[in-house]
């Protein structure tokens, strides 16, 4: 009895000492900065907005704004794997089909801020019949636009002859290389000062050429508190810009350099939060990005630019978006 009793005495402290060791919760490892590649388009200045103004880190959020000055490079390091994701034309990216990608965001439809510049001499799309058009190669949606106009006016690719040429390079090359080119402003207002003219534009073409945010899908099943985040911080730099346009143009000046009066939507439809709700609900015309995905699709396919069709099931992503007031 005495013993038992020592003994219970003698744990008493053993017992004490220990009542703080329950296992403590695992620490979360520190996650880096969200990689996000964009460019100079007027669709992605909220970018800049949420960067001068500290939005990203008002919602919670590390991002790394990386801007390019090409394009294209923004799609082969999305590919590489060297950015966690990146802005782009929703035709590019079905067209990479980088495995497990998954489009959250759609940030804007070009609505005649691109298109068909030509010399002075080619007066009407039918005229490029034997032409040369400038056009960027193998990725993006300049062929799609580019199709779509000489199939409308009665012509086929096999009738002209397409030349790589960047869009900002276009004028640069005409009329020594190219008769025509797709290219997209300032310089498609600084071809018609110069009396060329604009042929066809995305204008002609309302909804189908969606440009949106493309994460990795890592990104998505693994930090998808960072992605709310991140787009609840984009659509406050959306509507920044909507009710203190002065304001928001000099942050984007800020960021990018570009003078404040250069800054502008002219030619590009900015989406709000409740046209995204609306554009990932499938549907049957140019404001679903389903429908749009598909012809899309249906057109990379035919032309035999990929191996395999993207899943627009899987691919379009709208459940991380902030709910609707």
């Amino acid at each position: 009895m005495r013993t038992a009793l020592r003994n219970t005495i003698l744990a008493i402290p053993l017992l004490l000492l220990c009542w703080g060791c329950a296992p403590e919760e695992p620490v979360r490892p520190v996650q880096p900065p969200l990689r996000i590649g964009w460019y100079l388009w007027p669709g992605w200045y909220p970018m800049a907005i949420a960067q001068d103004r500290g939005l990203f880190a008002k919602h919670g959020v590390q991002v790394k704004p990386i801007l390019y000055s090409s394009y294209t490079s923004i799609f082969s390091d999305y590919a590489a794997g060297l950015l966690d994701g990146g802005f782009g034309g929703l035709y590019e990216l079905l067209k990479i089909n980088v495995p497990a990608m998954k489009v959250v965001l759609v940030t804007d439809t070009s609505d005649g801020a691109e298109g068909v510049v030509a010399l002075p001499s080619v007066r009407r799309p039918q005229d490029l019949a034997g032409k040369r058009i400038g056009i960027q190669g193998g990725l993006t949606g300049s062929e799609f636009m580019v199709t779509t106009m000489l199939r409308r006016y009665g012509l086929s690719r096999a009738d002209v002859t397409f030349v790589h040429v960047e869009p900002e390079s276009v004028l640069e090359q005409m009329p020594e290389k190219i008769h025509a080119g797709y290219t997209w402003d300032p310089f498609l207002t600084r071809a018609v000062a110069e009396g060329n003219h604009i042929l066809f534009t995305t204008a002609d073409t309302p909804g189908m050429i969606p440009d949106v945010l493309a994460l990795q899908g890592k990104v998505v099943s693994d930090r998808p508190d960072e992605v709310r985040a991140f787009l609840r911080a984009w659509f406050e730099a959306v509507e920044f810009w909507r009710e203190h346009p002065a304001d928001a143009a000099a942050s984007i000046a800020r960021v990018t350099g570009l003078p404040p009066g250069d800054v502008s939507l002219a030619g590009c439809r900015q989406y709000s939060l409740a046209d995204n709700h609306a554009a990932f609900t499938p549907g049957d015309d140019s404001t679903s990005l389903h429908h749009v995905g598909r012809q899309q699709v249906d057109f990379i396919m035919n032309m035999g630019d990929a191996a395999r069709t993207p899943d627009l099931g899987t691919a379009l992503d709208g459940s991380f978006l902030p709910p609707l007031p």
